[in-house]
């Protein structure tokens, strides 16, 4: 048994660049899940308003860090399973049975196991009061205890990572049994590919799935179904990514190779033969590293987005701190009791703005006619939006204006599309100029479908009414006197959540919604930059060890030393690129459809989408880069040592 000890601890050293990447990474990827199980089963977070959306999201959270956690370790155990190859085929030819190397193999698993494990949990231990003081701080809560360890979360991550070492060793004992020494001893060669009619429709095909997936982001309405319109898209860009990763990029540099006139240069003739040979040997791997920083860019892109808007989706729903929408102008018996219940809790109140509109009407939109649906029992999968019609004297009382409309004129609203020209709302047809500015633009019954505000100089004939009502207040207090106000309030006039939006309960139910989704993107866009790390790392090795040989040709048929490694460097950049390049793409194709969700839950900043775009985009492009650089250095030792 000693011996088996030595040869693990022997292989352990002479491939210290491939187990030190990986068990740091186990190391992170162990703690993250540790991490997740831990805010997951904490006592105080039950406690909380928002704790069945909490735990819910913690649930989804480490259900996707537990299959990215899977599929990391079947991607690496695959590459362990190659550089040790000709190892174990060794030690058969020097006597070593089947057995022994089966036994071999379980140690070996078991020592990544453990190191793992512990590394993991103690890692996770400590990091584990740091990120839930972030989560405590995206949620703005006070007062939210955890302990030391989490006997339970310890618990599970064992339980789910040491069943993962199971699942791979018992791949490694079977790949064992049916391999011979032979076979272990002589690794089977990279076959010539020879690609037909099917490979080209799968690289035509490619194309079609992935055109289609980014009409359906750009052509997507803020309808019910928008979510799973997206969600369908994704699909699809999965799969036509690989295929045009794997079948497509051969296609066009064969079509390349076709060109004569191109391809016999000197240096068109390695760029294109080198790219062939990387992209048929790392077509798959490259695909994944772009739907891995595509991951990353969209799932940051969101959230941030969602977290960075709350104050415009408040406002969206509450142009006041207490927004009351009711059928008939409040009764004095209501205002009595809004008057006593501010006393009671010592809040001054603002002179109340008090108007009243149209019904909300809802529909949706055929080029500049707005389809009147009805009210919100008669919304289907085609509805997009509400329409409020306001009285031109309402309008100028409000905001202050002196405006002057014609008959057949009108102002329009509508922050999530811009409207204007001739339009036709119902059987009223309009000229209607936009305004960019209302800053009592609301939301009646909190409907995901976004309202457009038509000024007019008088409602329609025969149409049901609303009345808003709008009060500012000051209280001095903490965020709970101020929600102990609000709530109490709302039940003392006996209002429905539909009727009553107040700023506080809203910016505190967005908070923690928003802010758990924030802390779920950071650990999971961490969690997917650990394995898109590793999974570079590995590729570079490979081709470095693919390299050597084709240095040497290069060499052998007169090229200098500067000119092949600059070939060859730059061949590598160009893959390199493509992957972070493709994200991008996507991401760019992506927004849209996100946009159009957002839209959903009243958020209508055009810039600041901008903004977190742009910025998550450079942060990826410098870490990828900075990822190049040490990758690449790997590769350059292992190209020059050949």
């Amino acid at each position: 048994m000693m011996l088996f000890f030595k040869l693990i601890n022997s292989s352990f050293k002479r491939n210290l660049k491939v187990y030190i990447p990986y068990l740091i990474s186990m190391t992170m990827l162990v703690a993250i899940n540790y991490i997740f199980k831990a805010v997951e089963i904490n006592r105080s977070l039950k406690d909380l308003p928002s704790a069945a959306v909490t735990k819910a999201l913690m649930q989804t959270g480490s259900t996707f860090i537990i299959l990215v956690t899977l599929a990391f370790m079947i991607y690496v155990n695959r590459f362990l399973w190659q550089q040790r190859q000709q190892e174990m085929g060794l030690y058969s030819m020097l006597g070593m049975t089947r057995r022994n190397l089966q036994v071999l193999t379980v140690i070996e698993k078991c020592y990544l196991l453990v190191i793992s494990l512990f590394l993991g949990i103690l890692f996770g231990v400590i990091f584990d009061r740091l990120a839930f003081l972030g989560f405590a701080h995206l949620l703005q809560i006070e007062h939210l205890s955890q302990p030391w360890i989490e006997r339970g979360a310890v618990i599970n991550t064992i339980v789910i990572i040491g069943g993962f070492f199971l699942i791979l060793m018992i791949i490694d004992l079977i790949k064992l049994f049916r391999l011979n020494p032979n076979e272990l001893w002589h690794p089977q060669q990279t076959k010539i590919a020879h690609h037909g009619k099917l490979f080209t429709f799968a690289g035509l095909l490619g194309v079609a799935v992935l055109a289609y997936a980014y009409y359906l982001t750009i052509t997507v309405k803020p309808r019910i179904s928008a979510l799973t319109t997206f969600m369908t898209a994704v699909f699809l860009v999965v799969i036509g990514t690989y295929l045009i990763f794997i079948a497509g990029s051969i296609i066009v540099l064969k079509l390349l190779q076709k060109n004569k006139g191109y391809y016999y240069r000197p240096r068109h003739f390695i760029a294109v033969s080198g790219m062939l040979q990387r992209m048929e040997q790392n077509g798959a791997s490259l695909a994944t590293i772009c739907l891995l920083c595509s991951s990353v860019l969209v799932i940051l892109f969101t959230s941030l987005t969602m977290y960075a808007g709350i104050n415009d989706t408040v406002n969206s729903f509450a142009p006041c701190d207490l927004t009351i929408i009711t059928s008939q102008k409040l009764t004095a018996q209501q205002e009595s009791t809004i008057n006593s219940v501010a006393k009671k809790h010592h809040a001054h109140l603002n002179k109340p703005v008090s108007f009243t509109t149209s019904a909300p009407q809802y529909g949706y939109w055929e080029n500049n006619r707005f389809i009147n649906q009805g009210n919100l029992e008669k919304m289907t999968n085609q509805t997009t939006n509400t329409v409020i019609t306001m009285s031109t004297a309402t309008y100028n009382r409000i905001a202050d204006k002196h405006i002057k409309l014609a008959a057949n004129k009108a102002l329009i609203y509508s922050p999530a599309k811009e409207h204007h020209g001739a339009l036709q709302i119902g059987s009223q047809k309009y000229q209607a100029t936009p305004i960019h500015n209302f800053n009592y633009y609301f939301n009646p019954s909190h409907a995901i479908y976004s309202p457009i505000f038509i000024i007019t100089n008088k409602l329609p004939a025969n149409t049901a009414t609303i009345n808003f009502t709008g009060i500012n207040y000051h209280l001095n207090g903490s965020k709970k006197a101020h929600l102990n106000f609000e709530n109490d309030l709302q039940s003392q006039l006996h209002l429905p959540n539909q009727a009553y939006s107040s700023r506080t309960n809203l910016r505190s139910q967005l908070t923690s919604l928003y802010g758990g989704i924030v802390f779920l993107g950071i650990l999971i866009s961490f969690a997917l930059g650990i394995t898109t790390t590793v999974v570079i790392y590995f590729k570079q090795i490979t081709e470095g060890y693919e390299d050597q040989y084709r240095f040497k040709t290069m060499q052998q048929v007169g090229l200098s030393e500067k000119e092949t490694t600059k070939s060859i460097h730059g061949q590598v950049l160009m893959v390199f690129m493509l992957p972070v390049v493709g994200a991008i793409i996507n991401l760019c194709f992506a927004i849209p459809a996100i946009r159009q969700i957002l839209i959903q839950f009243n958020f209508y900043n055009v810039r600041l989408m901008a903004i977190i775009a742009v910025s998550i985009t450079l942060v990826l492009l410098c870490l990828y880069f900075a990822i190049y650089g040490f990758t690449t250095r790997m590769y350059r030792k292992i190209v020059e040592q050949g």
